[in-house]
């Protein structure tokens, strides 16, 4: 039956193929400018015959531009071995899913069936160009939501360096030409390591997840701690060793219920412990409301965290060559490391952020808190700085407690003065001068010192946020899970390992001499003779060879994507 079917398909491919021929013959003469002024016709109309939505412009120039190279010629039928070809590109849609993308962007189900209708069928001269031109669109669709994004990052807020524009019109017209259309796929996809571990763990999710008939779900009567004993506990047992497995297919095991897989001690203990390290809460092995939020999370969820968070690093460019400095604000956490050297080579802190939340609730303020995602390099350092008191902090915050306290300026080492310059001359409190800060004219500091916000360093990208890291007085609060509590700019745990880190290529720059900057007299600037890129990127999902992370959503930052992406979809939609 299988040998039959299997002749029976070459058979109508062969016949359809024949048709095409006899219907486009190639090369553009003038018996063919039927042809001709058929596909210009179809590449000039604001929308194809498969979709509903319009094209956008930048698509039909590149389709204008591709079909020109062929002559105006049926393309995916001018290949040596086009049913291939052309299946070698469905089957990249159908595992769509695999990059996190959804197949129904690309009109999978639709060209599948169009496909097979297509080969039963002796289709028109119109048909045969729907058809060819809907598989370049959707590929083209294809590599540019691979390789750049579905959502352009600067409709999110996200400011990060623009990857280098690629030529698709030639790459796509050669990988149809020469039937390597899937090498195409691959080299479009983004090379980044997290990318890639991400894309594991993605495979790994999924397979879980269909395994589970029904969503996991824990409930302990109460607190459950080290020694307790729970019916429950076997369960958890399985579940987390399915989590933890090495596999991409790692399978469910079942035990059954005895008092030695009941009480909770032992491995169970320790994974539980990790989990909650991974999760950024307080690793103790109490599962209390937290840990119990975090267990009943469903499958779906992170898959989905996995997916935006794969969307978001399709934004970057590849990493440069040298030091680097990433922070992924929901993590809390800072990571700098040198690209090309070993992984010994490298640091980790934690940080604090901008606040997620605003006491008064008005959105604007609220968003006006929040640390930006944007991208830039390091290129001086400022020890014993002064901080520079922002208007918005200043009106809001400080004066108001002058207002209660007249010596709060005092008490708090603030002073006014004419401008920000380090040789600016501190001005008398005097009433006036204190009016004066209202109306802009003259502005508050705080001076270099143990009260100081700013600690004894910061670390300074020139950008249009007025955003750095800096260190910070206030060293208690990185002792808490969630590390929002900034105005915006970045608070870091080890300033002088920081420091360590971004002069290296400044000759001289030890320890020692890194510490008496931070604690000398008075301000000093130091340009470093390397600048270093720094990324302040917002990620709830990262993945390691060994485990995979998620964070909260402190900013509501997937939601919105999430919502960008559905309704992009809708646009995408096929008749």
């Amino acid at each position: 039956m299988m040998k039959t079917t299997t002749k029976k398909a070459r058979l109508n491919a062969s016949h359809l193929l024949l048709w095409a021929l006899l219907l486009c013959p190639l090369g553009a003469n003038a018996g063919n400018k039927h042809t001709i002024a058929t596909t210009q016709s179809l590449l000039q109309a604001n929308s194809h015959p498969y979709f509903i939505n319009a094209y956008s412009l930048k698509e039909r120039e590149t389709l204008q531009s591709l079909y020109q190279l062929n002559e105006y010629q049926l393309l995916w039928f001018s290949v040596k071995h086009p049913v291939q070809t052309i299946n070698q590109l469905l089957n990249l849609y159908a595992n769509a899913p695999t990059q996190g993308l959804i197949a129904a962007d690309y009109a999978y189900i639709k060209l599948e069936k169009q496909w097979h209708t297509l080969q039963k069928s002796k289709p028109s001269l119109a048909q045969f160009l729907a058809f060819d031109t809907a598989l370049s669109l959707t590929f083209l669709r294809y590599l540019n939501d691979l390789h750049d994004g579905r959502v352009p990052p600067e409709r999110q807020n996200f400011y990060l360096k623009p990857k280098s524009a690629i030529d698709l019109v030639s790459k796509i017209y050669t990988a149809i030409k020469t039937g390597s259309v899937f090498e195409l796929a691959q080299n479009m996809e983004p090379k980044l390591h997290p990318y890639q571990q991400l894309k594991i763990a993605l495979k790994k999710y999924r397979h879980l997840n269909a395994q589970f008939k029904e969503p996991v779900h824990f409930n302990f009567d109460r607190t459950l701690r080290p020694g307790d004993w729970s019916t429950q506990v076997g369960k958890l047992q399985n579940y987390l060793n399915s989590l933890n497995s090495p596999s991409l297919t790692p399978k469910i095991e079942t035990n059954q219920n005895t008092k030695t897989n009941n009480t909770y001690t032992g491995s169970v203990v320790t994974k539980v412990r990790n989990l909650q390290a991974d999760y950024n809460l307080k690793s103790d092995g109490v599962i209390g409301k937290q840990t119990l939020e975090l267990l009943n999370t469903p499958l779906s969820k992170r898959i989905e965290q996995i997916e935006l968070s794969m969307e978001r690093l399709r934004w970057l460019p590849d990493q440069p060559s040298g030091p680097f400095i990433l922070v992924n604000i929901p993590a809390f956490q800072l990571w700098a490391y040198n690209t090309d050297k070993a992984k010994n080579d490298s640091l980790h802190m934690k940080v604090i952020v901008g606040k997620s939340y605003a006491d008064d609730k008005d959105e604007d303020k609220k968003s006006s808190l929040q640390t930006p995602i944007f991208s830039g390099n390091i290129s001086y350092l400022v020890f014993r700085p002064y901080w520079n008191i922002p208007y918005s902090i200043l009106t809001e915050e400080i004066l108001p407690l002058l207002e209660r306290d007249p010596i709060y300026l005092e008490r708090n080492d603030l002073e006014i003065v004419a401008n920000f310059s380090h040789q600016a001359a501190p001005l008398p409190s005097t009433p006036g001068n204190i009016k004066q800060l209202y109306s802009k004219k003259l502005h508050l500091r705080q001076r270099p010192g143990r009260k100081n916000a700013l600690g004894h360093i910061k670390f300074m990208f020139p950008n249009n946020y007025n955003i750095y890291l800096h260190d910070t007085p206030g060293t208690s609060l990185f002792s808490r899970t969630k590390r929002d509590f900034s105005h915006g700019c970045i608070r870091v745990e080890n300033p002088s390992a920081l420091a360590l880190f971004t002069l290296r290529n400044n000759s001289g720059w030890t320890e020692q001499k890194i510490a008496d900057a931070m604690y000398s007299d008075a301000p000093s600037i130091v340009d470093l003779e390397q600048k270093i890129p720094v990324l302040i990127f917002y990620s709830t999902a990262l993945a390691t060879q060994s485990r995979i992370s998620f964070y909260p959503d402190i900013y509501d930052h997937d939601s919105t994507l999430s919502i960008a992406i559905a309704e992009r979809s809708q646009g995408l939609a096929a008749h």
